[in-house]
């Protein structure tokens, strides 16, 4: 067994086993009905599968003020939960599926593979990045329309290269792998309602994804332009995270990215990554109650700023 497949495992039993036990009645005193937030009591064994120790929460801790379906606040060292509401409801995740995309991609092409988009794929609905049929372009620029500004004819082009078919089967094989128990896919962007997830895998996901390296540095990436390999076609592209963007009066410096999604049966919906210090984490938001573009922005906001205040973080 590989260190990646460790972690992994490590990963998914701490986020198992944390959310299921007992809250201690200081952490969950006023907490609403279906959320849980502070420091479970936890056995030797259950201690020894988490990948790194927990930072203790803080005596004046208090419940975030947050209004979505589901919400949740993941560590990524120690694969604990700091928050969590209604985290184990299937609800439907629109582009937040692209991370799925971006890792069975990365598994499966070269990112200088050359791919030549259908006509097929200029015609997907929603979000793009005005892809033309027969352009040639790189895997790598693909990720990065798909990531960047949420193309789904990007989504669209990765998926098709190899099989439509296959690539989705690859995608719910991947959840499988990495232990996403509540989720399955049913197109590579997201636009198909009947795909699900849940809040926690959702925190697996992105922490998985995380640890990649290309992926991090896309998902971080605030504006850029790809070309097609001749040249002759430019795409200039914008982050769809308004985290991100230092002229938003939503911006906040300590986050490094991840994905947003809206169609009006998922909502508004924004998995983000956050670092203060050496320490991450990863906040979901899911159909926040507020119907707006920028809802989903501001929840997540929300709950990062109260993770760095609620927790003593190690310097």
């Amino acid at each position: 067994m590989n260190w990646t497949r460790l972690w992994l495992f490590g990963l998914v039993a701490a986020v198992i086993v944390t959310t299921g036990l007992r809250l201690s009645a200081r952490s969950t005193m006023d907490a609403p009905a279906g959320s849980t937030v502070g420091a479970p009591e936890r056995s030797m064994n259950e201690i020894a599968a988490l990948p790194a120790s927990l930072p203790p929460v803080r005596v004046s801790a208090t419940e975030p003020v947050a209004s979505a379906a589901a919400l949740y606040v993941l560590d990524v060292d120690s694969a604990y939960p700091l928050y969590a509401q209604n985290e184990t409801t299937p609800v439907p995740i629109a582009s937040v599926t692209k991370l799925m995309t971006a890792l069975v991609a990365l598994d499966e092409y070269r990112l200088d593979e050359v791919v030549t988009v259908s006509q097929e794929a200029t015609r997907t609905i929603g979000s793009g990045i005005d892809l033309v049929a027969g352009e040639q372009i790189t895997v790598h620029n693909l990720l990065r329309g798909l990531l960047i500004q949420s193309g789904n004819d990007a989504a669209m082009a990765l998926a098709e290269h190899k099989g439509y078919d296959r690539f989705i089967e690859q995608m719910n094989e991947k959840a499988a792998l990495i232990g996403l128990a509540q989720t399955q896919f049913q197109d590579p962007a997201g636009l198909d309602d009947s795909g699900y997830s849940t809040a926690r895998d959702l925190g697996i996901l992105a922490a998985f994804a995380l640890r990649s390296p290309i992926l991090l540095d896309i998902v971080s990436t605030v504006e850029t332009t790809i070309d097609s390999i001749d040249g002759q076609f430019r795409h200039h592209l914008e982050t769809s995270n308004r985290l991100l963007k230092g002229d938003h009066p939503l911006y906040l410096g300590y986050v490094t990215g991840l994905k947003t999604g809206f169609t009006p049966e998922a909502g508004h919906c924004l998995v983000a990554s956050a670092k203060h210090g050496e320490h991450q984490i990863v906040t979901v938001v899911l159909n926040t109650d507020e119907q707006t573009p920028e809802a989903s922005a501001k929840e997540s906001r929300r709950l990062i700023t109260w993770a760095f205040d609620a927790y003593a973080w190690p310097e």
